[in-house]
């Protein structure tokens, strides 16, 4: 090979490189894949997350973080998974998570909360099939229009003439969580727009370790799932299985077989 082919390799070889690099570092979650945040037999927190977060506080009320965010926090707020490219946001300078939304500084869509509350997966859906920059729930053009994401909370604020809407309810936002309609952007009034996995947690006995799990297979609307439960924390059809049967008590004043009669 000539001076000239043996150039062409080497830019070849160093375009691959860069693109790689840049293709990597968009984000971990693609390259973790499920079983990267997830794991289906021995998972340590609700939603069959591999990561059971019980340690950072919410730095204002010293209180724990607890909830979905919680469990987000137990990989972004460590500086020590920044060799996985898992980026650490650190809650003492970050936008308040796991906190009740106060209606003059925000106008949260209902639909946006968890139990009543602003957690992680309010402005973002983590799943790699969220095709927007940052993961963010709105079309930010990748960051150029990251106003029309802040204007979903704060419509008071924002000039919807700019992006071409006409109000908060124009935006659309993406979920991947109604496996029935798919991963879209939705609409504020679409009522099947859904940020949550609606199946129950239940408790799994794995040696020491405490697991909160969700059956998500399972549709127990209301109602606690329990491995070797309590029968009275299942549903009837399920508590018959394991219930044995009752033996009936003899009352006081029953004759007994074979007594003689007044």
């Amino acid at each position: 090979m000539g001076e000239g082919s043996d150039m062409k390799v080497l830019i070849a070889a160093v375009v691959f490189c860069v693109l790689s690099a840049a293709g990597f570092s968009y984000g971990p979650h693609e390259g973790l894949d499920c079983l990267g945040c997830h794991d289906p037999h021995y998972a340590k927190a609700p939603k069959l997350f591999k990561v059971n977060n019980e340690v950072y506080p919410n730095p204002r009320t010293g209180e724990a973080i607890n909830g979905i965010s919680a469990l987000c926090l137990g990989c972004h707020n460590l500086s020590q998974f920044g060799g996985a490219n898992i980026r650490p946001i650190f809650l003492h300078m970050t936008h308040p998570v796991n906190v009740k939304p106060n209606p003059k500084i925000a106008k949260v869509p209902e639909q946006l909360l968890r139990d009543g509350e602003l957690q992680c997966v309010s402005c973002h859906d983590p799943h790699p099939s969220n095709p927007f920059w940052k993961y963010l729930r709105v079309d930010t053009k990748k960051g150029t229009q990251v106003g029309k994401f802040c204007a979903v909370c704060h419509p008071a604020k924002a000039d919807f003439k700019f992006y071409g809407l006409a109000g908060q309810l124009d935006i659309k936002v993406f979920s991947s969580m109604n496996e029935a309609v798919g991963a879209k952007a939705f609409s504020l009034t679409d009522p099947q727009l859904t940020i949550e996995n609606p199946t129950p947690n239940y408790i799994k006995a794995f040696g020491p370790i405490r697991n909160d799990l969700a059956p998500a297979y399972t549709f127990v609307p209301f109602e606690p799932w329990i491995y070797n439960p309590d029968p009275k924390n299942l549903p009837p059809d399920l508590r018959k299985l394991i219930e044995k049967p009752k033996k009936k008590k003899k009352r006081g004043n029953e004759k007994k077989k074979g007594a003689p009669g007044p």
